[in-house]
């Protein structure tokens, strides 16, 4: 199951919707965000077993926990895993599989194929069942690769593809956590005990890892006031008085989702002068080569007419908190 409490650090990462007020961005351009219709994936008439990879399985188990359909990553296309046992509103969703592709060629804009690599699974669940919008979760105990899942009913939010850019905002902030948490990036093999730099909770940290670097110049100085907090009231008192740190309610999290929510602030923003809290973090980011590259690649993709993605980002910051919090799945 996805637990979705806010403060615990377990493998699998859940982009949650709840109802928490957090700052507003300032003159953010308007964003429009291409919406393409796409043809049905290839491969939706071949159901394989995910225990053995053999034909035939069309939803033994049930979709407790909002599952719908399971997909394998190969390259840039999906081959299905499995259809969950689902009923009503789910079940239209899953035989709807252009929608499932429509949300695989929103992810192929933001990922990379350098980076697409890293993604073993895709998995298509229902939200308001599972109460997120996206998560990742590692596949293998070295880092290597990463499952992402995303909630369709929030891609089909008010009827229309991706409305408001919040889809968008959720694939870059996942993508954000598999940049970040990958074996490029934390050692799995080095416990707690003995590393000497950030621990995560997936493994440690590099010493030039993103999220170390976050850490050190601006987590280590309020480290210890930070695990103090015990009531939501603290924690929100937490990011009250420290809300020129982050660039997001949510980002006060725990570093792992801020560097994800830095991260989507970094890509969507059109530069620092849009973020009134948090531009020393996203102009940590613009200090790393590859990094900048990246967010050319997917500004590419995903911005028409050049006008930024206010939608995407500052419509979440004004109508509800972006949150992620870390959640064991079974």
């Amino acid at each position: 199951m996805r637990k979705l409490t806010k403060w615990n650090y377990v493998i699998i990462i859940v982009l949650s919707i709840v109802t928490v007020t957090i700052q507003s961005c300032s003159k953010d351009d308007d964003a429009v965000v291409p919406e393409e219709k796409s043809d049905e994936n290839d491969k939706n008439d071949t159901d394989t077993d995910s225990s053995n990879n053999t034909g035939g399985d069309t939803g033994g188990d049930s979709g407790g926990n909002g599952d719908i359909t399971h997909y394998r990553v190969n390259g840039d296309k999906l081959e299905k895993v499995k259809d969950y046992q689902v009923t009503g509103a789910e079940l239209a969703f899953q035989k709807d599989v252009q929608k499932h592709q429509e949300i695989w060629n929103l992810v192929l804009k933001v990922v990379p194929p350098e980076y697409r690599s890293r993604m073993s699974d895709f998995v298509i669940y229902y939200g308001e069942k599972a109460g997120s919008a996206g998560y990742v979760g590692q596949t293998t105990g070295d880092l290597s690769k990463w499952q992402m899942g995303i909630a369709i009913d929030y891609a089909y939010a008010n009827g229309k593809f991706d409305s408001d850019g919040e889809l968008t905002h959720t694939v870059v902030h996942e993508f954000g956590h598999i940049l970040t948490l990958d074996n490029t990036q934390l050692d799995s093999s080095v416990t707690q005990e003995n590393c000497e730099s950030y621990f995560p909770g997936e493994g440690c940290a590099k010493k030039e890892a993103y999220i170390n670097k976050l850490y050190q110049n601006h987590w280590a100085d309020i480290w210890s006031e930070y695990q103090k907090l015990k009531t939501e009231e603290d924690k929100e008192g937490f990011y009250n008085k420290y809300e020129k740190r982050f660039v997001t309610n949510y980002a006060s999290t725990n570093p792992g989702e801020d560097i994800a929510e830095v991260f989507a602030a970094f890509v969507i923003k059109n530069s620092t002068n849009d973020a009134s809290n948090g531009s020393d973090k996203i102009n940590m980011l613009y200090g790393e080569n590859s990094l900048v590259n990246l967010r050319k690649y997917i500004r590419g993709n995903i911005v028409k007419n050049a006008r930024g993605l206010k939608s995407a980002f500052a419509h979440i910051n004004t109508n509800r908190t972006v949150r992620c919090g870390f959640g064991q799945r079974k």
